[in-house]
């Protein structure tokens, strides 16, 4: 991945994937006037939005420190469920699942926004059960329950919109979490990581960017797997559990088990399916 990721500011000023969004419908009555200004549109993985921080109860969202207006996701619909006022979709991109709720406004159901509102059919525009959505909107609460109250969901027509979304959201993460490349953070980092990498295995392997530090406390299987998935030729989905099992002569479960490690610590993610895994480069 291209380490510019200076193209994002600290109110995300058009860069890339992270681009301003200048139609956001209103804030809350009540709400701050900061947040009425905020109208950003940042990428993010589902466990970013399960992870985000709120002051208070009537707080603006944040995730790495910075606030967060609005947020694109894309991920697999594991669940519909359709109502007279609205659709409730699962979306799963490997690092989490979240609830997303698209309400149905009666007065413009003819409109294409709303497109997906209704029951999952054949037609290209209607999002499927078990297929791939981008879904755009803002981040809610209620009873203690995150989930994300959409303004857009739309099917994915090419899966590799899926991959550049992840790598966006990375280099996004990366800039509010080490600075502009070349910076004083990002340098010191590069130090740290240069070095760390020969400790996780006795100086064998060559770990980059931020995987070191979670790597480093992990199982000895994970770091074989994650060895294998960084050298081994494939395609841009990566392998399947069983194939690397075969390859590492190791029990599918005891594979299973590694590879929830390495999701877990956002290393690696889930392409095809929930058994095919791909690194997520920094």
């Amino acid at each position: 991945m291209d380490g510019n990721y200076n193209n994002y500011s600290s109110s995300f000023g058009g860069g890339g994937g992270g681009g301003f969004m200048p139609g956001e419908t209103n804030s809350p009555a009540g709400g701050k006037t900061g947040d009425r200004d905020n109208k950003t549109l940042r990428p993010v993985t589902v466990k970013q939005v399960l992870d985000a921080s709120q002051p208070f109860p009537e707080a603006a969202f944040q995730i790495d420190g910075a606030d967060v207006a609005n947020v694109l996701i894309m991920g697999q619909v594991r669940n519909i469920s359709s109502q007279s006022t609205n659709v409730t979709y699962i979306i799963d991109d490997g690092t989490g699942g979240v609830e997303v709720k698209k309400w149905i406004d009666s007065a413009t159901a003819d409109n294409m926004d709303t497109d997906e509102g209704k029951a999952p059919g054949d037609g290209k525009t209607e999002v499927q059960l078990n297929g791939f959505a981008r879904v755009f909107g803002s981040i809610k609460s209620f009873a203690n329950r995150r989930h994300i109250g959409a303004h857009s969901v739309r099917p994915l027509s090419n899966i590799n919109e899926l991959h550049t979304h992840l790598l966006e959201a990375t280099a996004v993460h990366l800039f509010f979490t080490r600075g502009p490349p070349g910076g004083a953070a990002a340098a010191a980092t590069a130090a740290g990581n240069a070095g760390g990498a020969d400790a996780v295995m006795g100086g064998a392997d060559d770990y980059s960017g931020g995987q070191n530090k979670a790597l480093a406390s992990m199982s000895l299987v994970a770091k074989k797997i994650y060895n294998l998935l960084k050298n081994e030729p494939q395609d841009e989905s990566g392998l399947h559990m069983q194939v690397i099992a075969s390859k590492l002569n190791m029990p599918a479960t005891e594979v299973a088990r590694a590879g929830e490690e390495l999701l877990g610590a956002g290393v690696i993610f889930s392409t095809m399916d929930e058994q095919t895994w791909a690194i997520l480069e920094y």
